[in-house]
């Protein structure tokens, strides 16, 4: 059976796309130093694998995430550390993978669980497609609820060859970022490992961008839009309770979000990037150091900064952190406000 996705392309979804395409031009064309987009492309890094792995349960807060990747110690359960150094490997190896422009294929998506999953699950589960049924189960009440059943064990190699010839036919006939979207719904739909599916999912969704001249400047991770709106992007998938149903539900609701979470980021990312690009070849760039990068990326996230903050986030001595922010005031890039104790930053 051909893969055929349900779906419609509303007016809605189709205003959020032309409004994507603007940024994307924005963001492709913007001059900014090359210093300052090896920061940004670090910093996304470091987005990715602290949203991608939260979303999943890893407890492992960013700063945590960021120590952990620094080869520092952390408090921390070893399954958790894992789970964050094996999707920093995932994401090295996607870089590499990119540069090759070839489309997706099985073997690479055995890699990419390979990478992600290694010493999380038994070695012969490991890079491999499940050879059982699965399940996902919800707890509540101490209860087990059953929300969603794949599809047997014996149909999984079938229907991700089915998804991947739509995808490389069918699916260029799309705007790549649809096209991301329905793949991400379809693959996760089919759940074909025992664990790390979603994982996988948001992986090859972010190759395929890549691949497509959507990735930004391989700045842009939209899995912090999932992590922020977690509730809203389990529904979103969720369609039905059985593969069979959910492969032949209405994607439309899915897509609604997927491009709402796709334009949210691609917005963010157009103002990071307005903020360092250079508006005119005589003009004199703002450089921004990867601590300045760090706070104004704090700051924007949560509306205001503060010493004690600044100095946890930067592990720095109290006068180092405020040297920082008086830098990022001159620079008119904070505003203080309030008085002695009380003093915080806006930007």
């Amino acid at each position: 059976m051909v893969y055929s996705p349900k779906f419609t392309i509303t007016p809605e979804i189709n205003n959020k796309i032309a409004q994507i395409e603007r940024i994307r031009q924005i963001v492709v064309s913007s001059r900014i130093l090359p210093q300052q987009e090896i920061i940004l492309r670090h910093r996304a890094a470091i987005d990715a694998v602290h949203s991608s792995t939260t979303i999943e349960g890893n407890p492992l807060k960013r700063l945590e995430v960021v120590k952990v990747l620094s080869g520092k110690l952390v408090n921390a359960p070893l399954r958790a550390i894992t789970e964050v150094i094996n999707y920093k490997k995932a994401l090295d190896w996607l870089i590499k993978r990119q540069q090759q422009e070839e489309p997706i294929t099985i073997k690479d998506i055995l890699r990419i669980h390979f990478l992600v999953m290694a010493d999380l699950l038994p070695p012969e589960k490991v890079g491999h497609f499940r050879l059982g049924p699965i399940y996902i189960v919800d707890v509540k009440n101490g209860q087990d609820y059953l929300r969603y059943t794949g599809p047997k064990a014996n149909q999984v190699v079938k229907l991700i060859n089915e998804l991947l010839i739509w995808l490389n036919r069918q699916g260029k006939k799309l705007h790549p970022v649809l096209a991301a979207g329905i793949f991400h719904y379809e693959f996760v739909s089919i759940h074909p490992f025992t664990d790390g599916n979603g994982r996988v999912t948001r992986l090859l969704t972010l190759l395929f961008l890549r691949l497509n001249n959507y990735g930004f400047r391989d700045v842009l991770i939209p899995d912090t839009f999932y992590l922020q709106f977690r509730r809203q992007y389990y529904q979103a998938l969720s369609q039905e309770k059985i593969y069979n149903r959910q492969r032949l539900a209405d994607l439309t609701p899915w897509l609604d979000y997927f491009t709402w979470g796709f334009l949210t980021v691609a917005e963010e990312l157009k103002n990071n990037i307005t903020l360092v690009a250079l508006k005119k070849k005589s003009e004199k760039p703002i450089e921004l150091s990867s601590a300045e990068i760090a706070l104004l990326d704090f700051c924007k996230t949560m509306g205001k900064l503060d010493l004690q903050t600044a100095i946890d986030i930067l592990e720095i001595p109290r006068r180092t952190a405020q040297r920082w922010l008086s830098r990022l005031v001159d620079k008119g890039l904070l505003t203080r406000k309030g008085k002695g104790k009380n003093i915080y930053y806006v930007c």
